[in-house]
């Protein structure tokens, strides 16, 4: 018997036989926007390294260049299982190179993982920790489904005032004319990336219209990235399914209150460790003594500067402003990093930067907190001193 409506879109067809399907799924030219496509196999891979390389057409620069579009090799690099097709089929996240040697310029994976690689040894400074740093990531992901337009489904200015209307976490409220299909989304997306092996922290109907949130984390180093990578595949993929539309755009609707994020958490295991907040906290003082600028440039792969509309925008206090660093412990009004509550009382644990916005790159994105936050990359001038790296042996 059908319990659910959305199980008559498309009955399974049965396959019994030996072939597997895999879903190679990667990120273009862009940054946050997830493409795919699908190959057969011989047999089931154990491991992300049996799947085999392939290629693909895609620009090697962020602006799309015609002359820089060309073929390029497919990498797979992480692999889930297929909660479409079901096991033993998979998806597998790939990265592009030019050849077999040489990353493209588009592969923030690949530079990503060479800054935590300085996290075992900095060869800029000879630095090498007494005990691991082991970075862990976790991004909380909002979105908004969206009409054919790009504007929220149930978007109603006339009716209501969204710099002062509060829906997040509501249930029942009389805005809610699709909630219940909207909801049913959120819930779908967060099974199917449970089956998949992905590490999903929970959801959140946000305070938006058409508004959902869900967390991704705790993961280590670049692997923040597969996993964000391939649940926005797997969201996309099943809003397709109901008929919808999701946009990860930072503003769906320009000169509106609505503003979208992709609030990144960090944490080192001194950070984790008791006492932890005293290291959390010289963490801070570096990212609010650096330039902001090049940070910025490193949280935002769109080329018309999406984020920046959003961290200027002042008809809402939901976000941080621009050019103006603010801290504070369980307040998130206009606050660029935010230490959580529970993490103050125990004394350890993780910290929040909440400038980046829901169309992220998580590649670039923790490649730029550990430089920054850890390395000191970007600090203003008279600032040096912070990028002693024996801090981080020192005891809390």
């Amino acid at each position: 018997m059908t319990t659910n409506k959305y199980d008559l879109v498309l009955p399974d067809i049965p396959y019994n036989g030996d072939k597997v399907i895999i879903e190679y799924v990667f990120v273009n030219h862009t940054g946050y926007e997830v493409c795919s496509k699908t190959r057969i196999v011989d047999a089931e891979p154990a491991t992300v390294e049996d799947c085999p390389v392939w290629d693909n057409y895609m620009w090697d620069d962020v602006e799309g260049k015609p002359e820089n579009f060309k073929e390029m090799i497919l990498k797979p690099v992480a692999m889930f299982k297929n909660p479409f097709f079901r096991s033993p089929h998979k998806l597998v996240i790939c990265e592009f190179w030019l050849n077999m040697e040489t990353p493209s310029t588009i592969n923030t994976r690949y530079t990503c993982k060479k800054t935590m690689e300085r996290l075992n040894f900095d060869p800029i400074s000879g630095y090498r920790p007494k005990q691991p740093h082991d970075p862990w990531f976790g991004i909380e992901q909002e979105y908004f489904v969206t009409r054919d337009d790009g504007v929220p489904i149930s978007y109603d200015p006339k009716n209501y005032n969204y710099e002062t209307l509060i829906l997040y976490t509501k249930l029942g409220h009389r805005h809610d004319k699709n909630i219940g299909i909207e909801r049913e989304l959120s819930n779908r997306h967060m099974t199917a990336c449970l089956y998949a092996g992905i590490k999903f922290g929970g959801v959140i109907r946000e305070n938006n219209p058409s508004q959902w949130e869900y967390q991704i984390g705790p993961c280590l180093g670049e692997t923040i990235g597969d996993h964000l990578n391939m649940s926005r595949y797997i969201l996309q993929r099943l809003a397709e399914m109901f008929g919808l539309r999701v946009t990860f755009h930072p503003v769906p609707v320009n000169g509106s209150p609505l503003t979208s994020s992709g609030h990144l958490n960090f944490s080192i295991s001194k950070m984790r460790a008791k006492g932890g907040i005293k290291f959390i906290r010289h963490a801070i003082n570096l990212l609010a003594n650096s330039d902001e600028d090049p940070l910025l440039q490193m949280y935002d792969p769109t080329l018309n500067q999406e984020n920046k509309e959003r961290l200027t925008n002042t008809s809402g206090v939901w976000h941080p402003q621009l050019h103006k660093f603010v801290c504070d412990v369980g307040k998130k009004e206009l606050v660029t990093v935010r230490i959580p509550p529970l993490v103050n009382i125990n004394g350890c644990g993780y910290f929040e930067d909440r400038r980046p916005s829901s169309a992220l790159d998580p590649y670039a994105a923790a490649d730029g907190i550990v430089r920054s936050s850890i390395f000191g990359d970007f600090l203003n001038s008279g600032f040096d001193s912070l990028k002693d790296l024996s801090v981080w042996d020192s005891d809390s």
